[in-house]
Order: structure tokens, then sequence, then C-alpha cells
């Protein structure tokens, strides 16, 4: 099994580095070839991963770096980039280069670029377009000789997540508003091949002021066990009810205008 966690940082001190994306042609869909900037790191996850595990089909270890970026030379579009990097596995890390070089893998797809291909193969317009994707491989003074890169870069929609606290601070009819869109969007997409695997509010990018809205955070997106037919779940798996009264005491709510149905759920 792998592990998650956010301890130690292996994609430092990139702002400023310009990376051109040039993505391998992949008919119908083409790309043409662009050079990004990096203007912000947002994030860093490591999964780790023992031999063992990868042997029986676990998948690789890397570290996955998430970072704001613009198009070299221009003031926009922003976009996001997601670098995927090969790391050693456990207690390997400080073993020689040779050593560490025998664990290179050849490139990877991470679930996020296979959604990402397909939304945009089948023109699905209710998640971030993807613009373009990358693989290489590490110099003979990185971490892992020979180990995978993988580039992968996704427009920025209008809006934030949808922030939990001012969501369930919205009037009743604020929050309706909400959910009759989400409702709509997530009807869209349900005909495609991937889903979100760990719903939140957060997966909700939102944009207030004009009420736009899309489906994102797929960098563990799952293409099994799918729901393609609507359910009112979907409200409480995206925290757009409530289906548990007690997260009240750790999410304290204002709002006096909630309406509990016959299920117990809160409006």
């Amino acid at each position: 099994m792998s592990n998650s966690s956010n301890s130690g940082q292996v994609l430092s001190d990139l702002e400023g580095t310009q990376i051109l994306i040039s993505s391998p042609p992949q008919p119908p869909i083409n790309f043409i070839p662009e050079t990004w900037e990096i203007v912000e790191k947002i994030e860093e996850e490591t999964v780790t991963q023992s031999e063992q595990n990868f042997i029986d089909g676990g998948g690789p270890a890397y570290v996955a770096g998430k970072f704001l970026c613009r198009p070299s030379g221009a003031q926009g579009p922003l976009a996001f980039l997601r670098i995927y990097q090969q790391i050693p596995w456990p207690g390997t890390e400080l073993q020689k280069a040779s050593v560490r070089a025998a664990q290179a893998t050849g490139p990877f797809e991470p679930p996020e670029l296979q959604a990402l291909k397909h939304f945009k193969q089948k023109s699905c317009k209710v998640v971030p377009e993807l613009l373009g994707y990358q693989f290489e491989k590490q110099d003979k003074g990185d971490i892992i000789p020979g180990g995978f890169v993988t580039y992968v870069i996704w427009k920025k929609v209008p809006g934030e997540p949808l922030d939990f606290t001012r969501f369930w601070n919205c009037t009743f009819s604020e929050r309706q508003n909400i959910r009759v869109k989400f409702r709509q969007i997530y009807e869209m997409l349900l005909p495609f091949d991937y889903q979100v695997w760990a719903p939140s509010s957060t997966k909700i990018i939102y944009e207030w002021s004009t009420g736009e809205m899309h489906i994102s955070g797929f960098k563990d997106a799952t293409n099994r066990f799918l729901d393609k037919v609507w359910s009112d779940a979907q409200y409480a798996l995206h925290d757009l009810v409530l289906v548990d009264p007690s997260i009240k005491s750790y999410f304290p709510i204002e709002s006096i205008d909630l309406e509990r149905d016959d299920n117990g759920w809160e409006w």
C-alpha cells in the first residue's frame, strides 16, 4: 500500500523556471508546444511505496508538486502545473547512484493525466481544460537517474474551491442556488469515464460573482465503480448537505435557516 505525506520538499525553488511543454501527438487532440513559467508553488505531496508493493502492482514512489504558472513572456492566462517526479524506495535514498538508477521506471501517466486527456478528447466542458503534458527522464545527477518526470498542465478556471464555512453561512436560498447549479454541472460530468475519487466541497470550483462552476481535483481520479446516474448523495459527498449534525461542533455554522428533511439531512 502506498502512503501519502507532505513531509520534505523535493521540488523547491522552481519559481521563475521556464518549461517547454511539447505534448506527444495523440489524435484527435494535438497541442501546440508552449513554454510556461512557474510563478508560485502551491503544494507538494510525497507518495511512498515499497519495492515489493511496486512489484505487486502498487505503482511507483514519487513526489507531486502543484504550481501556478503562466505563458513565458506573457501576463496570462494562468494555468496549473503538476510535476510528478520519481523518488527512491524508502531506505535507499542515500545509496549510490547506480542503485537508485536501477529503480528507474518508464514513462508514468498518472490518473490525473488519463482523466484530463479523456475529458479533452470527449469535449467535456465542466472540468478544467488540459493544456499539455510531457514525459521526461531525470538527469544523471538527479535523485533517480533515468527516472520519470511527468508534467501535466491545465487551465485555471474562474473561481476558487468552494469554502465549506462560507457556503454554510449563506442564506438558504443562496445555498439552494449553488446546489441547483452543482446538480446541473455534475449531471454533465456523469456520462464520462472518470470521476473524483474523494469528493468534497473543495472539488467544486465556484466563481461567486458570476455563478460559474467547474468540477476539479482529479489527481486521484478513478474510472472504477462509477455512479452514472444522479443521486442526492452527491450533495452529501460534496458537503452541500449535512448528514451528520455533529460536524457543526467542528465547523461552526452561523446560518439559522437550516432545513431538516425526513432523512435527517440538513439543507
